[in-house]
C-alpha cells in the first residue's frame, strides 16, 4: 500500500503523534492483550521468547508480561516514539528485564529462525508495504511448535465512519493473502471489525 512521505514522517518519527496514537489505542491493546493472555493460558504456554511485530506502544505486551511472569517479551516497530513509549511503560513497572523494544522493520526481522516460542501481529496486516514478505518472516523466526496470532481489521460498511477501515483488507483478501504466504496450517476465524488467524 502506497502511502505518502508526510503520513511515514507523522507514522515514524513524530512524536506528538506517537503519544497521541499510543493514548487513543490504549483500551484496544490490553484488550488484546487479555484476550491473548487467556488464550496462551489455555494452550499450555508457561515461559518462552514472545515476539511482536508491529509492538506499537507495547500496551499488549505489558498485559501478557503481567500473566506470564517466567516469559520474554521482544516488540519491533519502525516508530522511534512509539518503542521510546514502550521501553518508559516497561521501565515504570520494572519489566525491562524481560521486555525489549526495538526499532525493527517487520520485513526483515533481525532474529534467527525459530527463536520464538509466540509470535503476534496486531493491526498490521493492512497498514505494511508487502504483507506476504512480513508474514513469511514471522513464520521463519516462529519455533516448529510455536503459537501464532494474527489480529486485523475487517474491511466493512464501518468504513463510512472510519478511514483506516476503508483501508483494511475484506475477508476474502485476507484469506487469499494468507493462502499465499508461508504461514503454518492454521484456523481463520472473522467478526463484524476483526479478523483473525491462528495457529
Amino acid at each position: 500500500m502506497e502511502r505518502s512521505p508526510l503520513t511515514h514522517e507523522r507514522i515514524f518519527r513524530d512524536q506528538a503523534f506517537a503519544e497521541n496514537y499510543a493514548r487513543k489505542h490504549r483500551r484496544m491493546v490490553e484488550r488484546f492483550g487479555h484476550e491473548y493472555a487467556g488464550k496462551l493460558s489455555s494452550r499450555g504456554f508457561k515461559n518462552g521468547r514472545i515476539l511482536d511485530v508491529g509492538c506499537g506502544s507495547g500496551g499488549t505486551d505489558m498485559v501478557i508480561a503481567h500473566d506470564f511472569p517466567d516469559c520474554e517479551i521482544v516488540g519491533i516497530d519502525l516508530s522511534e516514539p512509539l518503542v521510546c513509549i514502550a521501553n518508559q511503560a516497561a521501565q515504570a513497572v520494572n519489566l525491562e528485564k524481560r521486555m525489549t523494544f526495538l526499532m525493527g522493520d517487520v520485513h526483515q526481522i533481525p532474529f534467527d529462525d525459530a527463536s520464538f516460542q509466540v509470535v503476534l501481529n496486531i493491526n498490521m496486516v493492512h497498514l505494511v508495504e508487502d504483507p506476504i514478505q512480513m508474514l513469511n518472516e514471522m513464520e521463519r523466526v516462529l519455533a516448529p511448535d510455536g503459537l501464532l496470532f494474527i489480529a486485523d481489521l475487517r474491511r466493512s460498511l464501518l468504513g463510512f465512519m472510519e478511514k483506516e477501515i476503508r483501508s483494511s483488507l475484506t475477508i476474502h483478501e485476507a484469506e487469499d493473502l494468507i493462502g499465499r504466504s508461508q504461514l503454518r496450517k492454521g484456523v481463520f476465524s472473522s467478526s463484524s471489525l476483526w479478523w483473525r488467524f491462528e495457529a
